[in-house]
């Protein structure tokens, strides 16, 4: 018995003069179960704040040619600038969302304490929460590959 390899995955199988093509297609049958879809509810702050939180997963998904990424993204940059968020607001927002610090950390580069970081988030996410229902934006999905990472709102990097 011989075989002999093809491209594509073919394998020719030759058994006493006779050819036998065994079909041998390299397909990722276990893609499914390691895929998953998150649903984000931007019409209230725990939607937002999830939102955030997935940043930097989504972002990467545009790398893959996912177009409904970049068009997340851009509508979540727009929503973070039209909010008429503080200073202190948006400063929280870029650490512990955009630095990837914990809020105790964002909280002792502020000079304020982790309780009034996560208040400032919480108001931050409050007023794009607002943004998005003015635009009738309602609910998104992204599909990721890969696992699910368990991570709290921003409360540990």
């Amino acid at each position: 018995m011989l075989t002999r390899d093809y491209p594509y995955g073919l394998r020719l199988l030759i058994v006493k003069r006779e050819r036998i093509i065994i079909g041998h297609v390299k397909i990722d049958i276990e893609k499914g179960s390691r895929s998953y879809s998150v649903k984000y509810s931007l019409n209230d702050a725990a939607g937002v704040k999830a939102l955030l939180r997935d940043r930097h997963r989504i972002s990467s998904a545009r790398f893959r040619g996912d177009y409904a990424a970049c068009d997340i993204l851009v509508d979540l940059h727009s929503a973070i600038n039209s909010a008429g968020l503080t200073d202190r607001q948006t400063e929280a927002i870029a650490f512990v969302y955009g630095f990837d610090v914990t809020q105790a950390e964002a909280a002792r580069q502020m000079g304020i304490t982790q309780q009034g970081v996560a208040k400032l988030i919480d108001d931050a996410a409050e007023k794009m929460a607002e943004v998005y229902k003015r635009w009738e934006y309602g609910e998104v999905s992204v599909e990721f590959d890969g696992e699910i990472e368990d991570n709290e709102e921003g409360v540990a990097a």
